[in-house]
């Protein structure tokens, strides 16, 4: 369109929202030049739980092992284990160049229940998408468990839902948390880009040259994984229309600092992107206080204090690395009225 001007920009930006030197040109965010015979997946996973490692397997599987195409293209954020992290994957006949991100994917695979309450995962997710979710509910109550947001997504583009308790099988197999085997069987199930027990084999193969130098119980406890993941993934009917009364929860509180509604709320959603030039201080400044607002909540499982085995010897509290558990030592007169689940033992 900048072309067709009276009097088109010589200096231009593309993907920035520069309304402040007003050189950006506006981009349709539909367009799609990709070849329809490229098939594209996203994952969306948290840091150290086997995400990335697994999709990378997938590409050198298909890259090397069949006469496919594939690019991948990993995001990560700046936080240690449990960061989000993004999966860009591309498979087809045709030799791949698209140096870009996933704007259409076929295939979304959300391997962290908490995302779908706090992004808009589903928003790449292209007509007829197939959408795996791991989450530790039934199928019979997932639907149920969506919010409005999520729902009007999967009923508009006429999306399958397929779910797993990914976490449960691994535990099983005892692999702990690493959820990664199993979702990638899921992935190349539902996929349909090989064949199931090709596809099935090259992963157990996969997992031999890479575990193999750990011992063969290591070796035994990922295949174990593999062949007990196809009996846990089950499918969800999507029903035709939006059920749910409950919509996706703010970010922020109501009352958080205007930067903080503009800005970081913004950031917290993955949608940082789309923020305009003029909402960054001018001379690089930022407000301090903002960590308090990105509390994660990601963990599965928390400790629990068992005040008649403690001998306060005080080492869980010296140990930890993020201060997740403090010591006080205070008189009793100050916890007079306290909630009677708040438990307190004499010093000694």
């Amino acid at each position: 369109h900048e072309l067709k001007a009276a009097a088109p920009k010589t200096r231009f930006t593309v993907g920035v929202r520069d309304d402040v030197s007003h050189l950006s040109l506006e981009v349709d965010s539909e367009l799609d030049i990709e070849s329809p015979k490229t098939r594209r997946a996203l994952f969306f996973g948290l840091g150290a739980d086997g995400t990335v490692s697994s999709n990378k397997a997938s590409i050198k599987i298909l890259g090397e092992g069949t006469e496919l195409f594939a690019q991948g293209h990993f995001v990560y954020d700046s936080k240690k284990s449990g960061a989000t992290t993004v999966s860009h994957l591309r498979f087809g006949p045709l030799p791949i160049r698209s140096s870009y991100q996933i704007n259409r994917a076929q295939f979304v695979a959300i391997h962290a229940p908490q995302f779908l309450e706090r992004f808009d995962v589903l928003e790449h997710a292209a007509e007829g998408a197939t959408v795996l979710l791991n989450v530790p509910w039934s199928k019979d109550e997932i639907w149920d468990r969506l919010s409005v947001e999520v729902q009007r997504v999967l009923v508009e583009r006429k999306a399958r839902l397929f779910v797993i308790d990914a976490a449960e099988v691994a535990e099983k197999a005892g692999l702990e948390r690493r959820i990664n085997t199993v979702m990638q069987v899921c992935f190349f199930a539902l996929a349909d880009i090989l064949p199931r027990e090709e596809a099935i084999a090259h992963i157990k193969e996969s997992i031999r040259k890479t575990w193999g130098r750990r011992g063969p119980e290591v070796v035994r406890r990922n295949v174990e994984a593999v062949d007990s993941a196809l009996d846990n993934l089950h499918e969800v009917p999507v029903p035709d229309k939006v059920t749910a009364t409950r919509t996706r929860p703010p970010r922020v509180p109501e009352n958080a600092p205007d930067f903080v509604q503009k800005v970081t709320r913004l950031l917290l959603e993955g949608q940082g992107d789309k923020l305009p030039v003029s909402a960054f201080p001018p001379d690089g400044t930022w407000p301090t206080g903002t960590s308090q607002y990105e509390k994660r909540t990601i963990a599965l499982e928390i400790p629990i204090w068992e005040s008649d085995l403690c001998v306060q010897c005080n080492f869980c509290a010296m140990i930890c690395p993020h201060t997740a558990i403090t010591s006080k030592v205070f008189e009793p007169e100050s916890v007079k009225g306290a909630p009677e689940a708040f438990e307190v033992v004499p010093e000694t």
